[in-house]
Order: C-alpha cells, then sequence, then structure tokens
C-alpha cells in the first residue's frame, strides 16, 4: 500500500458486489440465512394465535348477562325472565360510560326507555301521585298553563303534595327529606332518579330541558312529588348565568314576574318552586318580595337550599304569609363518597336532635347511588324518610 492509498478517500462498496461477497463466503451465507430463519419462527410463535398481530390486549371477564338473553316482550311489555337477576342485567350501550351531553331529547332515546320499562318492573311503587294537571289548579297564561288556587279554595301546595303516612307526621319520630335537583336535564341520570330512588325523594325539575312534562308525569306515577327550580341572579352574574328567564334584583317587579310565569309554564304538577343559585336575588328584599306575593298568590309553597347567608327569604316570607323553610344541608357540594356519607350521617344527627332535617343534592350518579344505599338503613336508626312537603307544612315558615 502507497501513502497515496492512505489520503484517497473511502467509498462505499457497491451493493452488487457486499452480495457476491457473501455468496463467495459460504460460511456467511449459510449464518444468515439461519438467523433469518430463527426470526421468523420467533414471531410466528407470538402472532400466530393473535388476531390483532401482537397488539397489546385487556381482557376481562363479564359476569353480567346480555339484555337478550334476560329480558322479553309479553302483553305486558318488557319485563325479565324467570329466574334472572335484574341487577345482572347489562343493557346495550352499558359497557362504557354514555355522554350525556350527545344524548338526544326524551321520546327518542331507546336506551333510555328500555332501562326505563326494566326499572318498572323491578321496583314496586306502592302510591302513585294523581296524575297532572289536576281540574281547577290551573289557568291559561301567556306562555302555558300556570298554577292557582281552585275555584273551592283547594292549593297545588296541597293536592300535588305526596300524601304523608302516618310515622310520617308523627311528631315523636325523627324525619329526613331529601330534594334532588336539575332532574330534566339528563335523561339517563332523570330516569334512575325516578325509578330507582325512594318514593319519598322530592324531585326538582330544571326549566330547560325539553319534554319535562313527560318526565314530571312519570315522577309522579312512580310516587315522586316535584318541585320547579327557579334560577336566581347570584353575585357574580352574568360571569355565573343560571340561564335565560333568569330573575333579577336589577329588574322591575313587573319583569321579573313576566319571567316567573313562563318558568312556571313549563309544566304542572309541582307542588311548589326552590332556588337555583340566588345569592344576590335573595339578599335583595324589594325584588323577592313580589316574587313570593306572586308564589303565595297562585296556591304553592318554597323551599331554599340555605346556600346563602345573606337571604332575606325567612323574613320576606313571614311578611307575606308565603309557606316556606330552608333546606340544611347541601349534601353533595364535595361530590365524593366520603363527603356524601359524612353529610348524610349529619343529617341524621341533625333529624334525631331537631325532629326534622332537609338535605338538597344534584342528581350526581354518585350522590344518587349513595342515597338509595342511605335510605335503606333509616329504618334501624330510628328515622323515616318524608317529602319536603310534609316538612314544610310542619316547619310552616323558615327558621
Amino acid at each position: 500500500m502507497s501513502s497515496h492509498d492512505l489520503d484517497a478517500p473511502v467509498r462505499p462498496q457497491s451493493t452488487l458486489k457486499r452480495v457476491l461477497g457473501t455468496v463467495s463466503n459460504p460460511l456467511s451465507l449459510a449464518t444468515g440465512l439461519l438467523t433469518g430463519l430463527v426470526s421468523v419462527m420467533f414471531v410466528w410463535l407470538i402472532v400466530a394465535d393473535d388476531p390483532l398481530g401482537g397488539e397489546p390486549v385487556a381482557r376481562l371477564a363479564v359476569d353480567k348477562m346480555q339484555a337478550s338473553d334476560a329480558l322479553q316482550i309479553t302483553d305486558a311489555g318488557l319485563t325479565v325472565r324467570e329466574g334472572s337477576n335484574p341487577d345482572d342485567v347489562l343493557l346495550p350501550g352499558d359497557e362504557t360510560a354514555p355522554d350525556e351531553d350527545a344524548k338526544p331529547p326524551l321520546g327518542k332515546q331507546p336506551l333510555d326507555e328500555q332501562f326505563d320499562k326494566l326499572a318498572a318492573a323491578t321496583i314496586q311503587v306502592s302510591q302513585p301521585l294523581r296524575s297532572a294537571p289536576i281540574d281547577g289548579l290551573t289557568e291559561r297564561g301567556t306562555h302555558g298553563l300556570l298554577p292557582q288556587i281552585g275555584p273551592d279554595g283547594k292549593m297545588p301546595s296541597k293536592l300535588y303534595a305526596r300524601p304523608t303516612t302516618r310515622d310520617q307526621a308523627d311528631p315523636d319520630i325523627a324525619k329526613i327529606a331529601i330534594l334532588i335537583g336539575g332532574m330534566g336535564l339528563s335523561a339517563s341520570g332523570t330516569s334512575i332518579a325516578i325509578n330507582r330512588l325512594p318514593e319519598e325523594v322530592t324531585l326538582a325539575f330544571a326549566p330547560y330541558a325539553g319534554g319535562l312534562q313527560q318526565w314530571v308525569n312519570k315522577a309522579r306515577q312512580n310516587g315522586h312529588e316535584v318541585m320547579l327550580q327557579v334560577p336566581l341572579e347570584p353575585f357574580d352574574y352574568p360571569s355565573n348565568d343560571p340561564g335565560p328567564h333568569t330573575l333579577l334584583s336589577s329588574l322591575s317587579p313587573r319583569d321579573n314576574i313576566r319571567r316567573l310565569e313562563w318558568l312556571m309554564s313549563r309544566f304542572t304538577g309541582y307542588f311548589g318552586v326552590t332556588n337555583y343559585m340566588g345569592a344576590k336575588f335573595t339578599s335583595a328584599a324589594d325584588a323577592v318580595r313580589p316574587v313570593f306575593k306572586q308564589l303565595n298568590r297562585r296556591g304553592l309553597v318554597y323551599l331554599e337550599d340555605g346556600s346563602s347567608a345573606r337571604s332575606q327569604s325567612a323574613k320576606i316570607a313571614r311578611k307575606t304569609g308565603l309557606n316556606a323553610t330552608t333546606a340544611d344541608l347541601i349534601i353533595d357540594s364535595t361530590p365524593s363518597t366520603k363527603a356524601i356519607n359524612t353529610a348524610l350521617a349529619q343529617l341524621e344527627t341533625m333529624a334525631l336532635e331537631r325532629g326534622i332535617a332537609i338535605g338538597v343534592a344534584s342528581g350526581l350518579p354518585i350522590t344518587v347511588d349513595r342515597i338509595i344505599e342511605w335510605a335503606a338503613t333509616l329504618k334501624s336508626k330510628g328515622i323515616v324518610l318524608v317529602p319536603v312537603s310534609a316538612t314544610i307544612a310542619l316547619r310552616q315558615n323558615l327558621t
């Protein structure tokens, strides 16, 4: 090798020359073929029985049967086959969490209809309520039917309320009332609450949902008395906006009454109204007074959720003669199992000490699940679950 060879640039060997060099070396060729064969066999052993070609797969054992195996159609409708456990039935779509916002309006949800019928078949309703509207308790307003005191003096607050039992009226037995709000906004959530919660639980419907009268009719058929949620102005309005037709402290009494009438015409069959937000509105006595007079004139009652320490509702209710009360506790202000259990235990203590306690909550799945389990324990603790209307009748006015 000359010194010029060391200074010359290195040129890559062509592919053809490399292949020919390998072929001319039998040992190298044999080694390459053997290596390739082993690699192919290894991959085949891994992938051959896997239709996903080696993709990672999680396998879950599902004990629940399919709905088609457990449900049958009879003259009475959708029922559960004999020997099947309704709680073990897996309806189509239950494998994944539903997207509540993507659900179509009531009446266009076959899955909710199936669940509704299944739940109705598994829960016995002991005291269905009268269909609404009841003759004489409505008048035609600008936007629809409005509640009114009947010609014979009968009031919506009485006839639409759930009747109380002897134990519920016994002053020596501790009582707890539960109000679940936000009904109608989620089709599946509303269906579950109507069908699975104890009949004594009162349901409050938001005024903006579709098909409200159908939901209310079903709720009353299942024994639940209902209330109307009225959106009221919070302190951070309009950054925090409860929705159209919110009652505002800045509006004239006439304008607020117009908005109230729109809200009250969304459906019939409620015995009273409850606030949705409203810390600023309820702190303004001049704004609250005409609204309370209107509720009283129409034979309704009022429940406040107790979230605002600055509320003037107690004083205004007494002055206007409106039967009203306030809740003692918001059950799911922190929506966790531990916090909800703690709140329910606090309600028990309040009921045993004071005789009556009222809790309010939203229709969150975790809240509904906890209340269903908790309610089954009350009898053994010497506490009876009562409708909200019963507590208002006993308390008369906010304290």
